[in-house]
């Protein structure tokens, strides 16, 4: 999942756009974060544990520095630079620790990178970078791209001008490119430079806005909308682009075609309601999918209840559909972030028991739910118990999504198929383990029509059905990179 954000300014910093940008970004990460700003001085950087602006701000007694060199509000004190990159974390690969928050830093390549996705192939990279020389600083697979990237040649041109030629980033990329396997959307400082380039699936999202004097890379437009970007464009799958001086300087295809494979999670759950994908709002296509969905399982009730606030597209669509009133019944603390990208059990749970109130009286009323997705069961069983004690005669849930029944090996931390509550169950056993008098979910058929993709073309369903664009291992574990024992620490080597 991840938010990656990059910024190049003609004058004045990159750091506070790019932090500013970062915060719209959020949801899609609540582990850590980090912005590197890239100056005459060097590579300058800020790290936390936590949420970005809580952070930042310093309102959180959790969260502090992590990392180099003295922060002034918030922000690298450095941040006069005119090329920034900026991550928010949410685990895939490696612990919530502060040595795998982003963006991972190549001092003497003055490079700086921050990754979104997931490596298929991250361990055999690793192993074969390890024995070639490569110390590691983190059990990320992020970093393992930063290797590669490091490995570029002479980085220094005239007047201390870094990369006047691109043709050392292209090739740079060009190199990683034909090793790398699985998921990634990059942003990377590189000297003057910013970078960005994408699998050639295009698994995960990102884009690419433009406004007078500014250029922005991010994983969603509703960050290039907040900077005030105009002009957007997608960043191909397999593409690479380098921007400087606030401006795109060039474009080039560096990888095979492959069959465009983006994550249809992205679509169901993942992306901001306000964010556009193939010039659509997610929050319209949800309605959408609310409203298939009532046309596939209709409920004999009296209301419609939203699970906020990601479910209210879909309810809003449904109850639409069906004709039925729509009720706020359902309170959510804002203080709670998204619970599905919570790593930790416990913590998870915990905030859980205290997302979610009733906030008017559904007595005798046959109430029907809907969400826009069904993970674990546990928000849905919390949800039924609620409403049940509230007063409802019935709950009938319904899910705007297919049944999620499979692994994603591409950043979303869908690993262990034995938390997948659909997984290996019908219907009836899911509906009487979160108590609901009925559940129906949206069909694959449904979903591919209201996408528009008869067959899924263009699509990632691999945690709906089992089937996945690349080859993957079968074993998924977050802690597969870390060693047996630390690696001396020396320069990158090549990898041919």
């Amino acid at each position: 999942m991840c938010g990656i954000v990059g910024v190049s300014v003609i004058e004045g910093t990159a750091g506070q756009p790019a932090f500013d940008g970062l915060v719209t970004l959020q949801h899609r990460g609540q582990e850590s974060w980090g912005i590197a700003v890239v100056g005459p001085g060097g590579v300058r950087v800020r790290r936390a544990l936590g949420f970005a602006s809580r952070s930042a701000c310093g309102d959180s007694p959790h969260d502090g520095p992590v990392h180099d060199g003295p922060a002034r509000d918030g922000l690298p004190a450095g941040r006069a630079g005119r090329v920034a990159v900026a991550h928010t974390r949410y685990s895939t690969t490696g612990a919530t620790v502060p040595e795998n928050s982003q963006p991972f830093v190549h001092e003497a390549r003055r490079i700086a990178l921050a990754h979104n996705g997931d490596l298929t192939n991250a361990a055999e990279l690793r192993a074969r970078l390890g024995r070639e020389g490569y110390g590691f600083r983190s059990t990320s697979d992020s970093e393992i791209i930063l290797a590669l990237l490091a490995d570029t040649g002479e980085t220094s041109g005239p007047a201390g001008r870094h990369f006047v030629d691109t043709g050392p980033i292209v090739a740079g990329v060009a190199r990683a490119t034909r090793v790398l396997r699985g998921a990634y959307s990059v942003v990377c400082a590189v000297g003057d430079h910013l970078v960005a380039f994408r699998d050639p699936h295009g698994l995960r999202p990102l884009v690419a806005g433009f406004a007078e004097g500014r250029a922005v890379v991010a994983s969603e437009t509703c960050t290039l909308d907040a900077l005030g970007c105009t002009e957007q464009r997608e960043v191909e799958p397999g593409e690479v682009l380098v921007l400087r001086d606030g401006r795109q300087i060039g474009a080039h295809r560096v990888a095979q075609p492959a069959p465009r494979s983006f994550c249809v999670f992205e679509h169901l759950y993942l992306t901001r309601q306000d964010s556009r994908i193939d010039g659509t709002r997610t929050g319209a296509t949800r309605v959408a999918f609310g409203e298939r969905l009532a046309l596939e399982s209709p409920a004999d009730a009296d209301l419609v209840v939203a699970v906020p606030a990601s479910g209210v597209p879909a309810a809003r669509g449904y109850a639409r559909a069906a004709g039925l009133p729509l009720a706020g019944a359902l309170v959510r603390d804002e203080q709670v972030g998204r619970t599905f990208i919570e790593p930790d059990l416990r913590r998870r749970e915990r905030k859980l028991r205290r997302k979610f109130s009733v906030g008017s009286p559904v007595d005798g009323a046959r109430v029907v739910v809907v969400d826009d997705s069904m993970v674990r069961g546990s928000t849905m069983r919390r949800i039924v118990a609620l409403l049940r004690e509230s007063g409802a005669s019935e709950v009938h849930v319904r899910i705007a999504a297919p049944p999620l029944i499979a692994p994603c090996h591409y950043g979303v931390d869908l690993v262990d198929t034995g938390e997948l509550v659909a997984t290996g169950r019908e219907s009836e056993e899911v509906c009487r383990i979160i108590g609901a008098t009925s559940l129906a979910y949206l069909s694959v058929a449904g979903m591919r029509h209201t996408l528009g993709s008869a067959a899924g073309e263009g699509l990632c369903e691999g945690c709906i059905t089992g089937h996945y664009p690349t080859r993957v291992s079968s074993a998924r574990d977050k802690s597969r990179l870390v060693p047996a024992r630390t690696p001396r620490r020396t320069t990158a080597a090549r990898l041919r």
